[in-house]
């Protein structure tokens, strides 16, 4: 009865219990305006996952290597879709406007030169094949009896996961985490999903 008596009260006062909405205001914070490539790619990239803001948390002197770490972080761990070079260069432009490096450093000027020569990244014009040989893939899982050392081949791969349920999505989390006896490559889930896709055959080779 004691039991009882607590349910009705507890349902009493969730029947009186109102729905708050709340309002939060918009996100009108900007990036520093400057003549580098990565402003632009931070314009278009950063909102995707966070707030600006979240750039302007960060300490004031980081310096190129820091911002770049950061940025690995973003596309290794979370997912930021951005290559590798891109993640360079908006670290170039977030070192130089947030942090401690100047736009006529070497670096800076190297990556600024980088970016002239780059398409912009999305997950849908990922070249798998060049992010197979940038990451050294094929060193170690060529086709069966050519590989440098024991590993499973590419076919070897197809065939142990070719007609199983969600293949593409379970191989894909094989090759993010560094199973299959291999060690965890600096890919973020966009890209280790297209490997699955190419090794399975379901995209265009």
């Amino acid at each position: 009865m004691r039991c009882l008596l607590i349910i009705l009260a507890l349902f009493s006062l969730t029947a009186k219990a109102e729905i708050v909405s709340i309002s939060l205001p918009m996100d009108n914070t900007k990036l520093k305006p400057l003549a580098l490539p990565g402003y632009g790619l931070a314009q278009s990239k950063c909102h995707l996952c966070h707030s600006v803001d979240y750039i302007m948390y960060q300490p004031p002197e980081m310096d190129l290597k820091e911002w770049t770490g950061e940025m690995y972080k973003m596309r290794n761990e979370y997912g930021a879709p951005i290559s590798m070079d891109e993640a360079k260069v908006i670290a170039a432009y977030l070192s130089v406007a947030y942090g401690s490096e100047k736009e006529t450093n070497e670096e800076i000027i190297a990556l600024t030169n980088l970016a002239k020569t780059k398409k912009v990244y999305t997950p849908e014009n990922l070249d798998v094949e060049s992010l197979l040989s940038d990451n050294n893939c094929l060193t170690c899982h060529k086709d069966a009896g050519t590989a440098s050392i024991k590993a499973f081949s590419i076919n070897d791969i197809r065939a142990k996961y070719e007609g199983t349920d969600n293949a593409a999505d379970r191989l894909g989390v094989a090759i993010k985490h560094g199973a299959l006896g291999m060690p965890k490559p600096p890919i973020n889930r966009h890209e280790s999903e297209a490997i699955a896709k190419y090794i399975l055959g379901e995209r265009a080779k």
